[in-house]
């Protein structure tokens, strides 16, 4: 009888430690990927994200670029990317809104097209190449890419003086086979407009322009691929104040005293793409 009674207490303990296990490394994980609001570390952070969107709202305000970037990055070291990446490209999304109306009076609207057109169509030729060639191999091509264009951006002291219709959309192609193969489109749009003849202004504008359209199709693939949360939503409301101060504070400084240039605010962006890039590449290998 004892034998009995031990070995079913056995069984208990084995089987319960089992469904701990189970728990532990499946359903908890699974369901704080779907049910975001019961994590708490949003809410927690938020003295440590108003200051990084007030900062990344202060470059995007002034060089019309950037706050993604910079936002991204420093909300990982607080939040996991699925809550981090839908609130910053909201962020940038709502907050690009109130520089539309002074963008389009600006902005190239002959170069916006052609680089959103050619943008659209690479975006399956990136989805393409993602089933020929590894991701990996693809991240760290493309991370490579972005530094060899660093490169030329430093080497070339001048803007060329002929653009053409070709080379623009090149450019849209290459930016949207970067964004849906390994998420890193921006900095072929900076290397563009950064060597074309167009003022800084209408550099500015154009880039505002182009960066709201594909933020506007980043949301709706998010929106259909992934759940909502209402602590995503919330953490938005809270977060949307400081952003929209730094980007009208970014703006009122661009609008004072324009830059010459935006070389030396695009060129370190532009390397920290590339780094994260292949930090996040070798953490794999």
């Amino acid at each position: 009888m004892n034998a009995a009674v031990a070995n079913l207490l056995t069984i208990w303990r084995y089987d319960e430690a089992k469904l701990a296990l189970v728990k532990q490394q499946i359903i908890l994980p699974y369901s704080s990927s779907i049910y975001l609001s019961r994590d708490p570390s949003c809410m927690e952070n938020l003295a440590y994200l108003i200051p990084i969107v007030f900062f990344a709202g202060i470059i995007r305000g002034y060089a019309g670029f950037g706050f993604a970037v910079i936002a991204v990055i420093g909300l990982n070291l607080f939040l996991d990317p699925i809550k981090s990446v839908p609130i910053v490209l909201a962020l940038d999304f709502i907050c690009s809104i109130g520089l539309i109306r002074e963008a389009i009076k600006h902005a190239n609207m002959h170069t916006f097209r052609i680089i959103a057109g050619g943008s659209i169509l690479g975006i399956p030729i990136g989805l393409v190449l993602l089933y020929l060639v590894p991701a990996l191999w693809l991240k760290l091509a493309i991370c490579s890419f972005v530094l060899v264009l660093v490169a030329l951006l430093i080497k070339k002291a001048k803007p060329a003086q002929h653009d053409s219709f070709g080379k623009k959309l090149l450019t849209g192609i290459a930016s949207g086979v970067g964004t849906s193969s390994a998420s890193i489109g921006g900095p072929m749009i900076l290397y563009y407009i950064l060597s074309s003849p167009l003022d800084v202004r209408a550099q500015r504008a154009t880039m505002i322009l182009f960066f709201i359209v594909s933020e506007f199709v980043a949301l709706m693939g998010i929106g259909l691929s992934q759940p909502s949360s209402n602590e995503i939503y919330t953490t938005i409301l809270w977060l949307l104040a400081p952003t929209m101060v730094g980007v009208k504070i970014g703006q009122f400084f661009f609008n004072k005293r324009p830059p010459k240039s935006f070389k030396s605010i695009s060129l370190p962006i532009m390397v920290v793409v590339a780094m994260v890039g292949f930090a996040q590449a070798f953490q794999v290998i």
